[in-house]
């Protein structure tokens, strides 16, 4: 069994007018769940632990703009953080009940596990790519109103919809691939022409000489057969 939850990012103006954006985060039932959670979800996914403490393993589902980004240039709004950081404190046994810890978070393809380990326990492939949140103390207010939006859905479930990111996320990005060679062919093109013409500095006019040339030949051959 997977949960479920809608993390909300408020409104910026000043009058909170503008539009709200929620977000899916979701964690398994026990440590069991850990195991296909890891396997299955998203690769750019991000996961979040309390660090030095046991706790849930809670995921957030990136947008998909999002997981064309490139971790070290990923900015994960404030609220969206924050909230985060509450739920995965809130489902550790003892960090729930001290202050001043640290949550950790890295997307999901830095992830190493094995079958030598406890289920949920896990080791970065690069410890650089590892985030650091500070959390002072608990804020009920965050993690109430985040359990209100619980709900659940099953293992099966679940790694279907992640599927389904995974083949849209592939998609997405071969197209911007192909947008980029796309470019890149261009502007390799205008390069050659521009050295070209840096080598050549008449090779303009003499294209354009040739075209007048080329044109009052045509004419001329039209007059002469205006007057056969």
């Amino acid at each position: 069994m997977v949960y479920y939850f809608n993390a909300v990012e408020a409104p910026q103006d000043d009058f909170g007018l503008g539009e709200s954006i929620s977000r899916v985060v979701y964690m398994g039932k026990d440590k069991h769940e850990n195991v296909p959670l890891i396997e299955h979800s998203h690769p750019k996914n991000l996961w979040f632990h309390v660090d030095n403490y046991s706790s849930a393993h809670i995921y957030l589902q990136l947008t998909p703009d999002e997981q064309l980004v490139p971790f070290e240039k990923l900015e994960v709004p404030e609220a969206i953080l924050m909230a985060m950081a509450q739920l995965t404190k809130a489902n550790s046994i003892k960090a729930n009940k001290v202050n001043n810890i640290t949550i950790i978070y890295t997307p999901v393809d830095n992830l190493h596990t094995d079958g030598s380990m406890d289920d949920g326990t896990v080791t970065f492939k690069n410890p650089k790519k590892v985030r650091k949140v500070f959390v002072a103390k608990k804020e009920n207010s965050i993690v109430n109103k985040l359990n209100k939006t619980k709900t659940e859905k099953s293992t099966d479930e679940f790694i279907n919809e992640q599927r389904e990111y995974i083949a849209t996320y592939m998609r997405e990005k071969r197209e911007r691939e192909r947008e980029q060679e796309q470019q890149e062919r261009e502007l390799a093109k205008l390069y050659q022409d521009q050295k070209q013409r840096n080598k050549d500095p008449y090779a303009d006019l003499f294209t354009e000489d040739a075209v007048r040339m080329s044109n009052s030949a045509y004419r001329n051959e039209d007059m002469e057969d205006d007057f056969m």
